[in-house]
């Protein structure tokens, strides 16, 4: 990277920083602004709890009232593409494909398409939200100058769903987490032994029902050993997760803790014995990265992109096949030598998946191609 560029970037899909695609902005903007100019566009809301700050970086803020997603959405895709001196940028980039594009581009855009899940889990967002995915981004999404996919599992799905012929492929970075050990909080609500899943309580789409099931499976002094705990946001449509659980037999041994702070999230991960990762669908799954890095031993579902992401150190199984996920766990739960391989795997693993590298190749497409 000899050349300083100018980039805007928009983060009116920032999720209050609980998602995702919020971690992914941070990261793109952490990294793309220690070598380039970069004006980042916010809610007001958001931008107050935007932790990256440095020198290179300019957030330009706008008013809440473009919150309601559907208002974003159409505020994004009609009337902000119009509303900015673009010329004095060299690129856009636009960090939320799926859910934030342009109507039209006033310089060489390039956009990252994170999943097209919506086509393989029914109902996932109301009838506007799997409109505008299915039928608006595909009309737009084909005028822009460059996208690019966070797997080749996506990528195939932009190819097979919206027909589009130039996809590029750029896997999404890793950066370990900066906690100290005086850092990291104990969460109080968790004793002993545990098997961890880390994600939004939204169903179908993360499954979270069918690892509850294949829990249920377990031996009756597994169950007793081991304690089954979820982190995450609860989400629209949660409710069928919740109601199964209130009337299960073991809900005192399965634990929702709701949406985690970093220094809860790191004691979670050092100290689960298996981290599950069950989600029917993931267009890349970076909370495996995250697991081979605590040295957790991991199994997930064999769909999407999450046998692609975790390679040879993860074991897979079918998502809606709760009796398969529960001999899985067993499999690894009582078999030290596998665990031992599967985590000296993931930290090999881990190696191939680095920000900087993310980065250089956003800033490598526009020099090539913009």
């Amino acid at each position: 990277m000899s050349s300083t560029y100018r980039i805007f970037i928009s983060g009116m899909a920032y999720d209050n920083g609980k998602s995702g695609i919020s971690l992914y902005i941070r990261k793109v903007v952490k990294y793309l602004s220690k070598d380039h100019q970069i004006e980042l566009l916010m809610l007001k809301k958001d931008a107050k709890i935007f932790s990256i700050k440095n020198k290179n970086l300019k957030i330009i803020t706008v008013s809440n009232f473009w919150a309601k997603p559907v208002i974003n959405m159409l505020w994004h895709l009609f009337i902000l593409p119009f509303t900015r001196n673009y010329k004095k940028y060299d690129f856009i980039l636009l960090p939320a494909g799926n859910r934030r594009i342009f109507c039209y581009y006033p310089c060489y855009t390039i956009v990252t398409f994170h999943d097209l899940s919506q086509f393989y889990i029914t109902h996932k967002y109301d009838r506007f939200r799997m409109f505008y995915i299915k039928k608006i981004v595909p009309f737009f999404l084909k005028k822009a100058n460059s996208v690019m996919a966070i797997s080749n599992c996506t990528k195939r799905d932009l190819q097979k769903f919206y027909k589009l012929k130039k996809v590029w492929v750029n896997y999404n970075g890793y950066e370990k987490p900066v906690v100290s050990q005086a850092q990291v909080k104990k969460v109080a609500e968790v004793e002993g032994k545990f098997l961890f899943y880390l994600a939004r309580v939204e169903h179908p789409g993360k499954n979270h029902l069918n690892l509850i099931k294949a829990y249920e499976q377990l031996p009756k002094d597994v169950k007793q050993e081991y304690e089954l705990v979820f982190a995450g946001k609860v989400w629209e449509g949660s409710e069928p997760v919740m109601h199964y659980v209130a009337n299960s037999a073991d809900k005192a041994r399965i634990k929702f803790l709701g949406f985690v702070e970093e220094a809860e999230l790191s004691w979670l991960y050092k100290n689960c014995n298996l981290y599950v990762f069950p989600s029917f669908y993931e267009g890349f799954g970076l909370p495996l990265l995250d697991a081979m890095n605590y040295g957790v031993p991991i199994i997930c579902s064999n769909t999407s992109s999450l046998p692609e992401v975790g390679g040879d150190a993860v074991l897979t199984f079918d998502p809606s096949d709760s009796k398969q996920i529960a001999e899985r766990i067993l499999q690894v739960l009582q078999d030290k030598d596998l665990q031992n391989r599967m985590i000296k795997a993931g930290f090999e693993r881990l190696s191939n998946f680095d920000w900087a590298k993310h980065v250089h190749k956003i800033v490598g497409d526009y020099e090539k191609n913009g």
